[in-house]
């Protein structure tokens, strides 16, 4: 698949695997999926919804989002789901073709995910809300950082030029992608809200992020991270994904997912031994939590976005002490700017463990970015 990769950036092409069709950016080639909303969910007032980008957590792809996708899209909500390098339809390593481990850096992943959002913002007509699990919170951490900084000095992002209308275009019920009108659903009036971020370069209307690692606290803590995630490179590599999967799916975080129904836990071990050993290990030691900028310059990004308008959320399951930890100084070291929600009765993986709850605190945001119909 990596030899198909079109040389160019921000397009959706037209190779499509059902309903996942795959966004090329800079040679490398990420899946992604599309959930169409509902033609008999129109809402209230004709105002389209602001449609949602949902990133992945390591060793999942887009199906990971099926059930809260499929029913937000009943209730006239578009979801696509962007897959990580190495990850789902992604491009897989490979010796002298793209990618190679620049791919899975978290820089590089980030502005890809950024110029995704812009394509589906020029097809919408809509800013999306950006929604990232685990290490897909990572990845729209860092995306969130890059617009901050790019905010701060006063400039804007780089932007991908986008080759036509078509330049993203979700699949319809053919299988085929549907780029017939695609992109002509102008910004309105009643949308000038986005159309003035999408001038000041930040192209999403709101960012959740679910149980995301906030950055290094110190040196210190980058360091053991380092050497922690490069010995989890190595393991894989050295054991194999079933072996290396049997061992992660027993660390404490997840102790939680034991408690789903056998048919649940056994399609999430499935779609873990879909990976190969190479590209988990790029994963790691590309984009791990050592990657990331630190701490303290995350929360002042996403302050700072917060600032300027844009609704940021921190999602954490009760039952994980880890990421309620990282809520609770989110929450103290951003004085409230940043709404901090504990889901009761979930663990690491909110929208597998607890898919009605999250699904209604995705509606909650996207209706606070969704323009109201005009009085009469």
């Amino acid at each position: 698949m990596a030899s198909e990769v079109l040389k160019k950036g921000g397009e959706v092409t037209s190779e499509v695997w059902g309903e996942t069709c795959g966004f090329d950016f800079e040679g490398m080639r990420f899946g992604m999926k599309a959930w169409r909303a509902s033609a008999s969910s129109a809402r209230e007032g004709g105002a389209p919804a602001a449609p949602i980008v949902l990133v992945h957590g390591f060793a999942q792809q887009a199906s990971t989002w099926d059930k809260v996708a499929l029913s937000l899209s009943r209730t006239g909500v578009e979801c696509l789901a962007f897959e990580l390098a190495g990850h789902g339809k992604s491009a897989r390593p490979t010796v002298g073709d793209v990618p190679g481990r620049e791919a899975f850096d978290l820089c590089f992943q980030a502005r890809a995910l950024l110029a995704f959002c812009e394509a589906v913002a020029h097809v919408a007509g809509r800013l999306p809300v950006l929604v990232g699990y685990s290490m897909g919170g990572r990845v729209a951490l860092q995306a969130a950082r890059l617009v901050a900084d790019d905010l701060r000095d006063g400039g804007q992002i780089g932007r991908i030029a986008l080759r036509s209308s078509a330049a993203f275009a979700p699949c319809g019920r053919s299988g085929r992608l549907d780029v017939a009108g695609g992109g002509q659903r102008d910004v309105t009036a009643n949308a000038a809200d986005d159309a003035a971020r999408m001038s000041a370069a930040v192209p999403f209307s709101a960012l959740v992020l679910e149980s995301a690692g906030l950055g290094p606290a110190d040196a210190a803590s980058r360091g053991a991270l380092r050497e922690r995630n490069f010995a989890w490179a190595a393991r894989v590599r050295g054991e194999g994904v079933s072996a290396f999967m049997d061992w992660w799916a027993g660390l404490p975080l997840f102790e939680s997912q034991r408690n789903l129904p056998v048919d649940q836990r056994e399609r999430l071990r499935v779609g873990r031994l879909a990976n190969d050993a190479e590209s988990l290990a790029l994963s790691f030691e590309q984009a791990g939590v050592h990657a990331m900028p630190p701490q303290g310059e995350s929360i002042r990004a996403l302050c700072e976005l917060a600032a300027q308008g844009i609704p940021i959320s921190y999602l954490a399951g009760e039952r994980d002490a880890k990421y309620c930890k990282a809520a609770s100084t989110l929450q103290a070291e951003s004085q409230g700017v940043i709404s901090c929600r504990v889901v009761p009765a979930a663990g690491h993986n909110i929208h597998l463990e607890q898919p009605e709850a999250f699904g209604a605190i995705l509606e909650e945001v996207v209706e606070s970015c969704t323009p109201k119909p005009a009085a009469p």
